[in-house]
């Protein structure tokens, strides 16, 4: 019996070995990362978390407030620095439709860029944005 339990605890830490580095969520959720070096995978890894804090309304956890970006005067979008990213965080005064009965609020969420050197195809940022009214993002981000 023992020795059954030994060869099953066995079996399932090597299927887990084998399984490799996949990100729970985010940008890059569920896509192997085992063929990035250790550096990109943290820069990969650390830049999803900030962009998942984003969209939850919260503050990066990784990259820091760019204090050289110009701040824009669109309502309160935010720049910062990761290792190997900019985090650029939208948030700005929007409205859609007819003046004055129209949608109102702000277009907020993350917007992560890469450098070309680093993100060599296509597209080098990935993007999440969305309207919210004023009591929706008040909502999500607890008033900051």
């Amino acid at each position: 019996m023992l020795r059954h339990a030994v060869t099953l605890a066995f079996i399932l830490l090597a299927g887990t070995a084998l399984a490799g580095t996949v990100l729970p969520s985010g940008p890059f959720q569920g896509i192997e990362l085992d063929t990035l070096s250790p550096e990109q995978r943290e820069i990969i890894t650390q830049a999803s978390e900030d962009f998942e804090r984003v969209l939850q309304g919260r503050k990066p956890k990784n990259a820091v407030f760019d204090e050289q970006a110009p701040l824009p005067a669109d309502g309160g979008t935010l720049f910062y620095a990761g290792k190997g990213y900019r985090l650029t965080v939208i948030k700005s005064l929007s409205s859609f439709g007819n003046s004055g009965d129209g949608l109102q609020g702000y277009v907020y969420g993350p917007v992560l860029s890469f450098p070309k050197s680093f993100a060599p195809g296509n597209m080098s940022e990935v993007v999440s944005l969305r309207l919210y009214t004023n009591q929706q993002l008040q909502t999500l981000t607890g008033g900051e």
